[in-house]
């Protein structure tokens, strides 16, 4: 989800980009409008559905009109895939996306060089504020209803270069322990952020600079009684953007 400005002025309007694709923060391939199982604006407020969407080259878009001011998050939920992979595959994958504990019960249970199916669900986020009233709206706070979902715990309108972003990665509404975070900046590194939640779901990731980000999570379960599909995975992300860093009162100075 890459809105065209992450901040606004009262009456200000942006457009944002769905992007479909493992390159930050290009489109590699369109997402289909009948793949969208939902997509809302929250704030302080009610949340409000978009339903006017159209279609720029690979993308999938629509516009934000900044009329209420206080951070608002775009939130996308897509409808489930299955797809088949090969063994090699489906391997490197788990391998990769750092999920060892997938891979060790995929070979205790004498899968490992077999082909499977697997189903998959995506989840994306991004957040916009208004006016600049960011201090006092705090709705960010909240988690949007997602299955699969990452939680800001520091205002992810206020992040800057050089500061530690703390979050919070919840499923099915409660912390998970163990998973991955994985993200990076557009024109930097592919995976210049690479973190572990805790106990209790957090996380906190070093942004190096500004410019706009991404951050990127997977859980993967094992389906017993599915026969069509032997794994499920979901997918979630978060995009921001980083401010340059405000100069201190002691560099003005000087000192």
């Amino acid at each position: 989800m890459i809105p065209g400005k992450f901040r606004l002025a009262m009456g200000e309007s942006t457009r944002i980009f769905i992007n479909n694709g493992d390159v930050f923060p290009e489109a590699l391939s369109l997402l289909a409008e009948q793949r969208v199982a939902g997509l809302w604006l929250h704030g302080r407020g009610e949340p409000t559905p978009v339903t006017r969407r159209r279609v720029d080259g690979r993308s999938l878009t629509f516009d934000f009109e900044g009329t209420n001011p206080g951070i608002h998050a775009v939130a996308l939920s897509t409808l489930p895939r299955r797809v088949r992979l090969k063994a090699a595959d489906f391997n490197d994958y788990l391998e990769n996306e750092g999920l060892p504990l997938a891979f060790e019960l995929r070979t205790e249970l004498g899968e490992a060089g077999e082909a499977t199916f697997e189903r998959y669900t995506k989840w994306a986020k991004a957040y916009i504020a208004v006016a600049g009233v960011v201090e006092k709206d705090h709705s960010w706070t909240e988690p949007v209803g997602h299955p699969f979902e990452i939680v800001p715990l520091s205002n992810p309108t206020r992040v800057e270069a050089e500061d530690e972003f703390f979050l919070r990665v919840l499923f099915a509404g409660e912390p998970l322990e163990g998973i991955v975070v994985v993200g990076g900046r557009a024109g930097g590194p592919e995976r210049e952020i690479e973190a572990v939640t805790d106990e209790d779901g957090v996380v906190n990731v070093s942004v190096s600079s500004s410019g706009r980000w991404y951050l990127r999570a997977i859980h993967m379960v094992r389906l017993e009684e599915d026969f069509d599909v032997q794994w499920e995975s979901f997918w979630c992300t978060l995009t921001f953007e980083a401010a340059a860093r405000a100069r201190s009162p002691e560099a003005d100075l000087g000192e």
